[in-house]
């Protein structure tokens, strides 16, 4: 079964702060895991006695991509230390917006995932909304993205950015069944604007059922309307209904 995460971008502020202390909060409020966007100087060692002592699990680690293509060692050791099996790329800059720049990305990730495998580890990406954009051979980037990478690396589909982007994200969950070992569960509300999940337009049910791959739901939220420990309890027990259901 599915398990419950959340990304720590959701709570920057937070985890700027008292790293640790954001981790405590994401297990307090319920969350299984969660899914780090950087570690803030702390050793491995460290974090891994934390995650332990908490008995909380790393459901995966969003980092650049330099991280996986200059810094490669010291990034899967540092998650191989912590028991973390998922690095996933969130992001990359607007050069690579463009089909030879996400063939480029692809070439990367396929490296790096051929060498992340003696640590453990799969490597991931994760979209925003320009990769449903359409180039000039009528397909989308994503769509070029996923052909031309290996099917062991993960493609943590975000359910926001992708309606943002145009498309729906039940059919493109269905389209890449074999590969959402991770998800992003972040609403949308029907004017576009960030919500709790199940208070906006998604179908997450729907996209429970495409996949018995999925191993974490990655709740994400970066705009509030209440304090955010409140929003993301409120994230948190809708999925935990809806994955035990």
């Amino acid at each position: 079964m599915p398990k419950a995460a959340l990304q720590l971008y959701s709570i920057k502020e937070i985890a700027e702060q008292d790293f640790y202390h954001a981790i405590h909060i994401a297990k307090q409020v319920g969350y299984d895991g969660v899914e780090f966007a950087g570690f803030y100087g702390k050793e491995a060692i460290e974090t891994k006695k934390y995650l332990d002592d908490l008995d909380i699990l790393p459901a995966g680690s969003h980092v650049g991509l330099s991280a996986v293509v200059d810094k490669f060692s010291e990034t899967m050791e540092y998650n191989a230390t912590i028991s973390n099996k998922y690095i996933v790329v969130p992001y990359i800059s607007e050069q690579f917006h463009n089909e030879d720049g996400i063939k480029q990305i692809a070439e990367y990730l396929n490296i790096a995932s051929d060498n992340a495998k003696k640590y453990g580890i799969k490597l991931g990406y994760h979209n925003h909304a320009f990769e449903f954009s359409i180039v000039e051979n009528g397909k989308r980037l994503f769509d070029i993205l996923a052909e031309n990478t290996q099917e062991d690396i993960v493609l943590e589909i975000d359910m926001f950015w992708a309606v943002k982007g145009g498309v729906d994200p039940v059919e493109y969950c269905k389209k890449y069944s074999n590969r959402l070992d991770l998800l992003h569960f972040k609403d949308i509300t029907s004017d576009g604007f960030d919500t709790e999940v199940g208070k906006g337009i998604v179908d997450f049910p729907a996209i429970l059922k495409v996949s018995d791959k999925i191993d974490w739901c990655v709740m994400e939220q970066e705009k509030f309307d209440m304090p955010m420990e409140k929003s993301i309890a409120i994230s948190c027990e809708y999925m935990k209904g809806i994955l035990n259901a």
